[in-house]
């Protein structure tokens, strides 16, 4: 965790405040006159659609064409599957097969978005985008921005919390709500707009319901920790002239604590003998077990005046260890972590190899709050859904949906307390103390999503014989995010008073009892709590009434409004003689804003050692209006049995950037019953998100090694620009650094432009019939290139790019920071140093993606009426890389939470009322060792050399279950992780945060072996 680096990075992000009144009006005021007019109505049929449900039938054209219907990735009604897009389907029933009962799982782990770390409930205590507790899906690792999210085809609005609220969150849509998925595996900006950069996912919902259904669902594991439990009701009527559905679903996952699993509790190094399994890693006297380095010398203190560490003091060392009669120590602090480095100079004999070791072995880096923070975090959530529709007349229908969900959810995580030297009074001998005690942190968010969808659809008349079998739909929405979130902190007065931040021995009753009120803020009227830092290392952690005085709470409040009107129409424009072309128009209008007001002790930068931020808010306006046209140009030729041409084109205008234009040409090739190509070229874009825009700047700090390329120019192996620039600031070649770290601002870009790309697929589908066989195999191979791409720059290569050009000082990198005049003969660390880095979103960079998908299912009707079904998902990706400004490639394939190759098959096996089920889940080697050392020569300073395990080998897990059904009640059980596989482990000083030992990289099971029964009941 961040906070094992001595800060707490954590941006409280929480969800939107709204105009309650004004969401609940328009969805009762909807949905009342739909139910209303359903409830007078009799007997409806609908289609299945991927938009809301169908209008009522029509009577056959002369044409005999056979009624429509819109597939994902096209707005046009076709009378088949057939699309040049490829398409990969999952269904509610297999995701039942699977003990999936969340939408999160069932997407985050499906083949086209396993190739890249996925945001879900194990990131505790990380910065993510959409705040605490959100779950998003970035198709191709390309980023969650960049995928758009749509429920029957009519775009999702953003959930979460905090000022960097932006994608979907997958809390907001239920499983039960799902019939099935469909992921357009290609760019689609020309249909759907903004955000369709690398696909689309479509959440088909379930319709025709008449009647009722219940269904419980509960996933205990073997170990205990990680729970999941889900409760869904749902009944439909339908009418001659309307149908009605309504709702609910209550879904609950546990938290799974560090403490539950020996392999996140103990992050251990890992280290091996040189060429053999043999651990290497520094033994614990205490346990006789490898040392567990999970957080930073807790309870204890740094003596950053000699680089020493030391624990409180609890007599008895291990054999071989001494220093010449505790040389070393403080009254009350034994000397740890002694090695021949921080021996130089002091006259004190030399160590060897085991004395290094037992040294280090008494480190106190395992403080007990570490077992019980959240390796998976907790969550609820609640949600209700209604829907109807009325037929109007023959012709046109009245429908409307909404969706209320609420997220509760919540992260234990652990926060150290970096004190300082700053009373004399107190210190019991230190030079310069750095007091670290460890503490455990709550953060909590509720998050409410409102959608409300109304809209009217129907037939539209024919023109003679042009323009037939026209149809429209015509609808609005509104989503609502609105939240609040709570985050615990030190207020830095508080800590300012505790530590006598400014004592001068004018208040030497303050300095003893180690609270001065002068520094408590004016309206901050707390009573000062006696407190002695060195006191509490020693007792390793503080008294119930200084934990109350130094940890406070605070709640910020968060709202996003995304509303939007879509017209749309599609039918028959003419017949040519390989068949009937088709086309679709519309148009979008779309108005969002964001509002985020943070907790007023963040905005107030009294958050000691924690980010902190302003208000952030925006809004932005935009009209689009695009078309779609389907050209059949040859039909039953030799070797051409179907060959159709899609283009597609739309043009969109933004209030805050300007207007540009998308387009898309596909091609399906039906040469034969069995075999098809198809492909597309197309372009994509995606707008400047509201937070990207407007994020008030955050600050947080960075070292000056980290980011200064001008230290130590002289002997670096550094360009000779850098080496020219930096002698010109004044800095001398042995430069050191400027001591303190540097704040870093991030926040909005002012002037951003859209991403565009260019989007390439070319595939191939093979179905053959022949002797009975029943196979389908797609072969699709992408090409992304992605332009203008929004990100931070980062502060060093902010410093790197102002250096090392031939501009210096004028170059505009040279305006995003401050340097303090160097001054010569200054103590080394007191001057010329970094003070400030500007670092707010630009376009800078580009991003190259391509790889191969392909997807098989195979069906066979067996002896004794068994029928076997196997489907399999793969998909390996050959090159992927991102191109900054400055010319820097980074090139990640391969390394590990970003694998090659992806997979899984499913193996079904159905008799009668029985179905067994078998789910092969894969992933890739992965390999950190291009961009970490696989060896450390030398290890703790003992001079000794030991390998470290930076690599994951190829990870599999299996599920296996069992459905019976009956007339009115399915039972489904089953295991999951039968073979209780435990995460690959990964060793300390890699390119990866460890939980545990374990990378933190989503594709990984941190739960082990689960047991799951469903108990579904229709009525």
């Amino acid at each position: 965790m961040l906070a094992s680096y001595g800060f707490i990075f954590r941006l409280g992000v929480q969800g939107m405040l709204l105009k309650n009144r004004f969401v609940t009006s328009v969805a009762v005021v909807a949905l009342a006159s739909v139910i209303g007019a359903a409830g007078v109505a009799q007997a409806q049929t609908t289609a299945d659609t991927t938009t809301a449900p169908a209008p009522p039938k029509k009577p056959k054209s002369d044409s005999s064409e056979v009624e429509g219907l819109v597939i994902t990735g096209s707005r046009i009604k076709q009378t088949n599957y057939n699309s040049a897009d490829p398409i990969t389907q999952i269904t509610q029933q297999q995701a039942t097969l699977t003990g999936a009962i969340d939408t999160a799982q069932i997407l985050q782990l499906s083949s086209v978005a396993n190739n890249n770390v996925q945001i879900n409930n194990n990131f505790t205590g990380y910065v993510v985008t959409g705040g605490p507790g959100v779950n998003t899906l970035s198709l191709r690792g390309l980023g969650a921005q960049r995928t758009l999210i749509l429920i029957d085809g009519q775009r999702m609005g953003p959930a979460g919390v905090g000022g960097t609220v932006g994608p979907v969150d997958l809390n907001t849509i239920p499983i039960s709500i799902i019939d099935h998925v469909d992921i357009d595996n290609t760019g689609a900006s020309s249909i759907y707009g903004s955000d369709a950069v690398a696909g689309v996912v479509n959440i088909i919902t379930k319709k025709n319901m008449d009647g009722g259904d219940l269904k419980i669902t509960g996933n205990p594991s073997q170990q205990g920790g990680g729970e999941e439990y889900d409760v869904q009701g749902s009944w439909g009527k339908t009418f001659d002239r309307g149908y009605v559905t309504t709702g609910f679903d209550v879904y609950v996952q546990e938290a799974l604590k560090n403490g539950q699993r020996d392999y996140l509790n103990c992050a251990r190094d890992i280290a091996t003998v040189p060429g053999t399994n043999t651990s290497a890693d520094i033994i614990d006297p205490s346990t006789g077990q490898p040392k567990c380095n999970n957080l930073f010398l807790s309870p204890g203190i740094e003596d950053v005046g000699d680089g020493l560490l030391y624990r409180p003091e609890k007599g008895g060392v291990p054999s071989g260890y001494d220093y010449d009669g505790g040389a070393l120590d403080v009254p009350g602090f034994q000397a740890v972590g002694i090695n021949n480095n921080t021996l130089a100079g002091s006259g004190l004999p030399t160590l060897t190899p085991a004395q290094t070791r037992a040294s280090e072995s008494i480190v106190p880096y395992a403080p007990p709050q570490f077992a019980q923070a959240d390796a998976v975090s907790p969550v609820s959530r609640y949600t209700f859904t209604l829907n109807g529709g009325f037929d109007l007349t023959p012709h046109a229908q009245l429908y409307g949906s909404f969706l209320f969900n609420e997220r509760k959810s919540e992260q234990v995580g652990v926060s150290q307390f970096f004190g300082a030297d700053l009373n004399p009074v107190q210190n019991p001998g230190f030079v310069e103390a750095l007091p670290v005690l460890a503490q455990l942190s709550f953060d909590s968010q509720t998050v409410n999503y409102y959608r409300t969808v109304v809209g009217v659809k129907g037939d539209l008349p024919s023109f003679g014989g042009l323009l037939n079998n026209w149809t429209y739909d015509v609808y609005g929405q509104a989503a609502i995010d609105q939240g609040s979130y709570t985050t615990t902190y030190n207020p830095t007065d508080r800590v300012n008073a505790v530590l006598d931040a400014d004592y001068d021995g004018g208040n030497p009753a303050g300095g003893a009892l180690g609270c001065d009120a002068r520094f408590l803020n004016a309206n901050d009227h707390a009573a000062c709590v006696p407190f002695n830092v060195y006191q509490a290392v020693a007792n390793g952690g503080f008294t119930p009434q200084q934990q109350a005085f130094l940890y406070q709470q605070a709640t910020g409040h968060t709202s996003y409004d995304h509303y939007y009107i879509e017209p749309t129409a599609t039918g028959d424009v003419f017949k040519l003689p390989a068949g009937m072309v088709k086309a679709a128009i519309g148009g979008e209008f779309r108005w969002e804003s964001l509002d985020d007001t943070p907790p007023a002790a963040f905005v107030a930068q009294n958050a000691y050692n924690l980010s902190t931020t302003g208000i952030t808010k925006g809004s932005e306006s935009s009209q689009e209006v695009y078309g779609e046209l389907q050209i059949p140009v040859l039909a039953d030729f030799p070797l051409v049995k179907r060959f159709d041409i899609t283009v597609s084109g739309r043009y969109s205008n933004y209030s805050n950037y300007g207007s540009n234009g998308t387009y898309k040409v596909g091609i399906d090739w039906q040469v034969t019953d069995w075999l098809t190509f198809r492909g597309t070229h197309g372009t994509a874009f995606r707008a400047p998100e509201l937070y990207e825009q407007y994020l008030a700047d955050q600050s947080s700090f960075l070292g000056q090694l980290s980011i200064d390329p001008c230290i130590n120019y002289g002997t670096t192996n550094i360009s000779a620009n850098v080496k020219k620039n930096c002698a010109a600031a004044g800095l001398p070649a042995n430069y050191a650094g400027g001591g303190e770290s540097a704040e870093i601002l991030q926040g909005g870009g002012a002037g951003l432009k859209p991403e565009t790309s260019i989007n390439n697929t070319i595939g191939i589908v093979f179905q053959p019939k022949w002797f009975g066989l029943n196979l389908k195999a797609a072969v699709t191979y992408y090409d992304y290139d992605i332009k203008n791409q929004i990100s931070n720059f980062g502060a060093a290569n902010i410093l790197y790019q102002c250096y090392n050009s031939n501009t210096y000082p004028n170059n505009p990198f040279c305006q995003l920071f401050t340097r303090t005049p160097y001054v010569a003969g200054s103590p080394a660390g007191t001057t010329g140093g970094i003070t400030t880095v500007n670092d707010d979103f630009v376009n800078i960079a580009e991003e190259v993606d391509q790889g191969l998908d392909w997807e098989t299912t195979y069906v066979a009707n067996l002896p004794r009426d068994f029928k076997l079904t196997i489907d399999a998902n793969m998909a390996w990706t050959f090159y992927t890389k991102t191109t900054l400004l400055n010319g820097l490639v980074n090139n990640y394939l391969g390394q590990v939470g970003q694998p090659a190759f992806n997979g899984n098959v499913n193996f079904r096996l159905d008799h009668g009322p029985w179905t067994f089920n078998y789910y092969l889940y894969m992933v890739g080697p992965q390999s950190d060792n291009d961009f970490v050392a696989s060896q450390d020569t030398n290890y703790y300073d003992t001079g000794e050399t030991v390998d470290l395990n930076h690599k994951v080998p190829f990870y599999t897990t299996s599920d296996i279950s069992v459905q019976r059904r009956f007339d009115k009640f399915i039972v489904t059980a089953g295991v999951k992780n039968v073979y209780d596989t435990p995460p690959p482990y990964y060793s300390a000083e890699g390119f990866q945060y460890r939980e545990g030992v374990v990378p933190l990289a989503s594709q990984f099971d941190l739960v082990g072996r689960s047991f799951f029964v469903s108990l579904e009941k229709k009525f």
